[in-house]
């Protein structure tokens, strides 16, 4: 799996300069959108994300015992085997995880929309 490293360096100076413009004149539109968003309460879409992205989290920190995988100097390969033990943890145990994370995680995204929107009326 390529990370956001490797899209760097596959990237010429010419399309880096183009991605660097036009993610310039984008800059204001996405902001109000992310703003927008904020203002929004969690969508189920977004707990699911959030839960998903959780479980494969704990899925890596178990496989990952020896702490490879966050390391930077880590080699392709050891990365690569980590998460497709991951990933098989994940099929045995995922559905399990998800059950138990779920109403963790939407607890913790509903706190924090309401954090930000008690924070919206002090201002």
């Amino acid at each position: 799996m390529k990370d956001f490293k490797d899209f760097m360096e596959a990237l010429t100076l010419q399309q880096r300069r183009k991605r660097s413009i036009i993610s310039k004149k984008k800059s204001k539109i996405t902001a109000i959108k992310r703003a927008r968003s904020m203002k929004k309460p969690p969508s189920q879409d977004k707990i699911d994300k959030a839960v998903n992205k959780a479980v494969r989290q704990k899925a890596i920190t178990l496989v990952d015992k020896a702490g490879k995988y966050k390391d930077p100097e880590a080699s392709i390969g050891v990365k690569t085997s980590i998460e497709k033990k991951a990933d098989l943890k994940v099929q045995k145990m995922g559905g399990k995880w998800k059950k138990r994370l779920k109403p963790l995680i939407k607890k913790k995204m509903k706190d924090a929309f309401k954090q930000r929107q008690a924070s919206a009326k002090e201002k």
